[in-house]
């Protein structure tokens, strides 16, 4: 009897299978490894005969997209299903053939329909990709929405407790590695993410960390930060979401993330301070405190007169750390919050003109920033509020306590010009925050005369350090050849081009001004070197001229891998050859020929065969 009614019950399943004709997916999600608005799938039709995707695309107008006639859909089981076609399946979609140009309409706007063989019906996730090459286009976990998975965690990381409350550590330099150990669900090798972690500037330091760790194939990634002290940092990984958490030398931080397209990959975390590391990513959901800003903007952007503005601030920032206070977090990310808000209201209410005018809004009621018509803003808008020395006074709740260096917001503040109102700030953090500071200075009389009058000699021993590696650093750099470091300080600023120029007479110069921080100048020093080794052998000589904007050990690494001759001139020299070139910006770049006549300049980068092109007609004249 049991043996009977089993077999009915798999004929109707079987049946039922049979008579099932499709399975549609209405907005899927999908993770397109980036953060990317260009293209959406709206719609999966699973078919007995077929499987469409439906996309809607946003690019701009007149320009065109493509899909590579490789692309294929790919199920968990490693089978793929290539794309047969992109005939259009409504009206309002377009006709594509896979491999050939697409262009935008004027509207920027157009929906397609890719269509590929069929996927089994009981599929329940699969990834779109144009194939392995460089660049090639990715959906990946494509799935249904409406349908709830449970995340399965990892054995270690089920039942993770968290600590009832957590403080800041009390300011204390202990120089050691801070650790950070991330583990990425849902991750897969083609993804080829990277995890971020910066945002801020090591103590002992001039570089600003903002660096990416690629994940390995099984979705880690350990990273090993040199730190001074507690600090806080921005981690996240482009395309998911970004936050801060606090990290510390000697202690380790994991983090377990996953795959998601609804902005909140952060799951759990476990080591230093994990409470406080995890109420801040749920303060980045809940309060959005990095929206301060246009916030600031929207609401005193009404307000008719200077003290209406000030009194809007100041009830803004009260709201914003009542808030923050209220809050189930810990101590120390209460702490956090309300030094951020602390420095954002410094920030808009004694540089108000600055800050209101980099702000406009758009048609549709959206704040967005701008460096467009800067000047003409500020200067009709640096009266709107405009503090005296008097008003300018303030005594700071949340910078000014013990804990306070752990935040970026006390780095991202200029406490020290309100040192005559701080008379009760602890001389531990105002030396602290000198340092920074110090490593900053060329003036070595200065920055003794500085040294002096700080207390402490764990700060003291920071900028002692520093300055006994630029030493070591210097005398390597000056016995390395093409290296012209230090070399002519003592030339005068408006006799410095000449001079260096004199050194190529009868070869082609290319004079390439730029700087370690420059992303464009190092994309540019990348896209140049293939044309430099064809163009070997005709006498050209390639300059790269930088300054100390440019941290002296990170451009002794990179100009390692930098083919040419290289100078590192005083910012008094290298501001005047900007001038001389009219540049307001780097990467700059000018073209001599062997007779010494500058037949080319350009600010930024303007592509390799432009490049190319000049170095051709100046070698010809």
């Amino acid at each position: 009897m049991k043996r009977t009614i089993l077999t009915f019950v798999l004929a109707v399943v079987t049946m039922m299978a049979m008579g099932q004709k499709s399975v549609v997916w209405e907005n899927p999600s999908a993770f397109m490894g980036r953060s990317n608005a260009e293209f959406e799938i709206t719609k999966v039709e699973m078919k007995q005969t077929e499987t469409v995707l439906h996309v809607d695309v946003n690019y701009n107008p007149g320009y065109w997209i493509r899909f590579a006639k490789e692309s294929f859909l790919q199920t968990p089981d490693g089978k793929t299903y290539v794309i047969t076609g992109g005939e259009a399946t409504t009206e309002k979609e377009f006709d594509l053939v896979p491999d050939s140009l697409f262009w935008m309409p004027q509207s920027g706007q157009a929906s397609l329909a890719l269509h590929f063989q069929p996927v089994p019906l009981d599929t329940e996730e699969m990834d779109f990709s144009e194939g392995d090459s460089e660049g090639a286009f990715h959906f990946w976990n494509i799935c249904n929405s409406k349908a709830k998975k449970k995340l399965e965690l990892p054995a270690d990381w089920q039942n993770v407790t968290y600590a009832k409350d957590e403080t800041l550590p009390v300011a204390k330099i202990n120089k050691g590695v801070a650790t950070i150990k991330v583990k990425m669900l849902g991750y897969k090798p083609g993804m080829k993410l990277e995890f971020y972690v910066g945002g801020f500037t090591p103590l002992g330091s001039r570089e600003r960390v903002d660096k990416f760790f690629p994940f390995a194939d099984d979705g880690t990634v350990k990273i090993e930060m040199p730190l001074w002290l507690a600090r806080e940092v921005s981690v996240g990984v482009q395309g998911l979401a970004f936050s801060n958490i606090v990290i510390a030398p000697g202690q380790e931080t994991s983090i377990l993330m996953k795959v998601t397209t609804d902005n909140r990959p952060f799951i759990a975390f476990k080591g230093y301070l994990a409470k406080t590391n995890m109420d801040l990513v749920d303060a980045d959901n809940t309060f959005e405190p990095y929206c301060m800003d246009e916030e600031n903007f929207l609401k005193v952007r009404k307000c008719k007169t200077k003290e209406e503005r000030l009194q809007c601030l100041t009830d803004l920032f009260n709201q914003r750390v009542a808030a923050f206070k209220k809050a189930k977090y810990t101590t120390a990310a209460k702490d956090l919050l309300c030094m951020a808000a602390e420095e954002n209201y410094i920030k808009w209410s004694r540089q108000f003109a600055t800050n209101y005018s980099q702000f406009r809004l758009d048609e549709d009621g959206t704040v967005y920033e701008t460096s467009d018509g800067f000047e003409e803003n500020y200067q009709k808008n640096k009266e709107l509020l405009s503090l005296s020395e008097e008003e300018s006074a303030y005594t700071w709740k949340y910078l000014n306590e013990p804990g306070s260096p752990c935040s970026i917001a006390f780095w991202d503040t200029a406490l020290v010009a309100y040192e005559e109102q701080l008379v009760e700030r602890p001389n531990y953090n105002r030396d602290l925050q000198l340092v920074p500071m110090l490593l900053k200075k060329e003036d070595e009389q200065f920055v003794n005369r500085v040294l002096q009058t700080m207390k402490h000699e764990d700060c003291k021993a920071v900028v002692h350090e520093y300055q006994a590696e630029q030493q070591r650093i210097a005398q390597q750099l000056t016995s390395q050849e093409s290296v012209f470091f230090q070399k002519y300080d003592d030339v005068a600023p408006e006799n410095i081009l000449q001079t260096i120029l004199d050194k190529y007479k009868g070869k082609t110069v290319v004079i390439d001004i730029w700087a370690t921080w420059c992303g464009p100048c190092r994309a540019g020093h990348q896209a140049m070197k293939p044309m430099k080794e064809d163009m070997k052998g005709k006498n050209i000589q390639f300059v790269y001229i930088t300054s100390s904007t440019s941290p002296l050990s990170t451009w002794q690494e990179m100009i390692k891998e930098i083919d040419g001759d290289h100078y590192y001139l005083t910012k008094e020299q290298y501001s005047y050859i900007l001038n001389k070139y009219e540049s307001e910006g780097i990467p700059t770049y000018a073209i001599y020929d062997r007779n010494g006549n500058q037949t080319f300049k350009t600010i930024g980068f303007p592509g390799v065969e432009t490049i190319r092109e000049e170095l051709e007609k100046a070698i010809g004249k």
